[in-house]
């Protein structure tokens, strides 16, 4: 019922096993057609998910609502419930994954693991100190909302150097504005493509206009920034081209 671990239970091996994903589920692309649906991540057919019989149902604690989890639990439905904080979080997740499919996808996952593990830390090693930047991620507009430091996305940016503005902030997604985020200094803005579908050739002028031209604006994959699981690996690989970018214009 969460996107980024379909993916990853796909590239663990899992794909043969998957009884049904949510609509959101679209990668790896071209491998889930003809999969059945049960609906979104905060609106699942629970039915459908009951007539299909799993064994199992894998869920994030954020992406999916608990009522929905204990509908299926009450039902005799097993849910296995994670929720990665941090890029550290991550692999422990994968190897639960690969337990809770077995067969084989232990082995797969145990490898998976390994590599987030060896790319999060050559990632350190490759620049102990890097050039510190302020930033404000923007996941929504209209109302503007941002991220705190208490997200997946906070952490991933901070192993490329970056200093949330709204990192204190007590909600984990707090209402903020544009200039607000620049009284607190941010020079850096992130506009994903998810969950608001920030685009270059849409929202240039705007985020030109409400940021100012001499702010750095990046339009980047929101899959890489809050996606986990399999996805981490092109997050850091994000954040290693994200520190040569940003030294580079500095």
């Amino acid at each position: 019922m969460c996107p980024s671990i379909t993916e990853t239970l796909v590239a663990i091996g899992g794909l043969k096993r998957l009884a049904a994903a949510t609509r959101y589920c679209v990668r790896p692309r071209g491998l889930l057609w003809g999969l059945p649906r049960i609906g979104g991540t905060k609106d699942p057919d629970i039915g459908r998910v009951l007539d299909l019989k799993p064994d199992l149902v894998f869920a994030n604690e954020e992406e999916n609502r608990l009522e929905d989890v204990k509908a299926l639990e009450e039902a005799g439905i097993a849910v296995d419930v994670t929720f990665p904080k941090t890029v550290s979080d991550v692999p422990a997740a994968v190897r639960r994954w690969g337990r809770a499919l077995a067969d084989g996808a232990e082995l797969e996952a145990e490898s998976l693991a390994r590599r987030i593990e060896e790319e999060h830390a050559a990632l350190a090693r490759e620049s102990p100190r890097p050039v510190p930047f302020l930033y404000a991620y923007w996941i929504w507009r209209d109302p503007w909302m941002t991220v705190s430091d208490d997200t997946y996305i906070a952490d991933l940016l901070r192993l490329a150097g970056g200093v949330n503005v709204f990192g204190r902030e007590p909600e984990r997604y707090p209402s903020a504005t544009p200039s607000g985020a620049l009284d607190l200094g941010a020079d850096v803005h992130f506009f994903p493509s998810e969950p608001y579908p920030f685009r270059r050739h849409r929202h240039e002028a705007l985020t030109e206009e409400l940021f100012g031209r001499e702010r750095v604006r990046l339009f980047v994959s929101g899959d890489d920034y809050c996606w986990h699981g399999v996805r981490t690996l092109d997050g850091l690989r994000a954040m290693r081209q994200l520190r040569k970018q940003l030294a580079s214009e500095r």
